[in-house]
């Protein structure tokens, strides 16, 4: 009987800590059969909901990743995952989850936040008052499996890096058929 089992990472941060870019960087390197499943992404765009205490997409994205572990991905759920909103879910995902996880809060200073968030088309819509307002210093889980990083001292090659090693081989899902993945 094989003990194979998905690998569960998740990437949190505050604003322009870099969770997206990192997310899809990491994602081809844990080869085919990996998720990328993004906090924004199904709360802005498919939700069109805003980041509130018992939002739905809380749900929809603690079934999404349940449902890709459920059949053999490896999971990478990337997003600002306020401890207050998802800290609940976030721990039921790693209690249940029995293959191997890994917590990645890439910790970023407001300074740092506020000059990247001048270079993301999202200023237009979201000012460097409310960034203030949103940001949370050190927004920790308090999870064994959480792993903080110093993000706003790192280049994004030496954060994807330093989160690769830390992970180490993963066994790549490759398909029968081909054409099954990109």
């Amino acid at each position: 009987m094989s003990t194979w089992a998905p690998v569960l990472i998740v990437i949190r941060g505050n604003s322009g800590a870099g969770k997206t870019t990192l997310a899809g960087q990491l994602q081809p390197e844990l080869g085919r059969g990996t998720a990328n499943i993004g906090q924004d992404y199904l709360r802005r765009v498919v939700l069109r909901e805003h980041d509130v205490p018992g939002g739905d997409n809380i749900g929809l994205i603690a079934s999404t990743v349940r449902y890709c572990l459920g059949i053999g991905y490896h999971v990478i759920l990337e997003g600002i995952l306020l401890a207050d909103h998802y800290g609940p879910m976030l721990r039921d995902l790693l209690g249940e989850h029995r293959g191997r996880q890994y917590v990645f809060y890439l910790d970023v200073s407001l300074e740092e936040t506020l000059r990247r968030h001048e270079g993301r088309p999202l200023r237009l819509q979201v000012t460097p008052e409310r960034l203030r307002d949103w940001f949370v210093p050190r927004d920790l889980l308090g999870v064994s499996e959480e792993i903080e990083i110093p993000a706003d001292r790192m280049t994004s090659k030496q954060v994807l890096g330093a989160m690769i090693e830390r992970i180490g081989p993963v066994c790549s899902r490759e398909p029968s058929d081909e054409a099954r993945f990109l």
